[in-house]
């Protein structure tokens, strides 16, 4: 039995609506995971400073032989490796749904182009930032996590160009995936 207006019989259209649906919940999972990250990164940072400034009894026994700014660098440290082991696991999940995504696309009939196209680059630019970007954000990070701010260390400069590289190439990655996942639902 064909589905009127799309030339394809029944089976052949129930198989084109889940790919349809499964994209776009792989797209959305993709989508969301960005908007998280982007939450926890700052988040663990602003963590750190509200547990200095009113720290539990506890903690303040376990850290009264450090200086505050001792203590806050520790706690600054850990949310740093905190950070580089989300980004990374981000990173490589990125490819996986990106790779998953593609494949979806460009198994879909009907093809459009732009679609697996839009895809296609957001990948590419997950790939730049997990395999160039990151690594380089994170050892140079890591260089410098207890020196002193003031002058600033060899390599803070390069780490914020490549934080603010990172930061504007996920944010187009992003828009890529806003953008896609309004035209899957739209467009159909």
């Amino acid at each position: 039995m064909l589905i009127q207006g799309s030339g394809l019989r029944e089976s052949e259209w129930n198989k084109v609506t889940r790919i349809h649906a499964l994209a776009i919940v792989v797209l959305s999972l993709w989508v969301g995971w960005t908007l998280f990250m982007w939450f926890a990164a700052t988040r663990t940072f602003r963590t750190a400073d509200q547990v200095l400034k009113s720290p539990p009894p506890q903690f303040t026994h376990n850290v009264q032989g450090q200086k505050p700014e001792q203590t806050r660098e520790v706690l600054r440290y850990l949310a740093s490796e905190i950070n580089r082991t989300y980004f990374r696991a981000y990173g490589w999940g990125q490819i996986l749904l990106g790779t998953i995504l593609l494949f979806l696309m460009a198994w879909r009939t009907p093809r459009n182009a732009l679609n697996p196209a839009i895809v296609a680059i957001m990948l590419f630019i997950v790939i730049i930032l997990t395999l160039g970007v990151m690594p380089q954000i994170i050892s140079l990070g890591r260089n410098f996590d207890f020196l002193p701010r003031t002058p600033p260390p060899p390599g803070y400069q390069r780490f914020w160009k490549l934080h603010a590289m990172f930061t504007g190439l996920d944010g187009a990655k992003l828009l890529g995936g806003v953008f896609l996942l309004i035209r899957l639902i739209m467009l159909g």
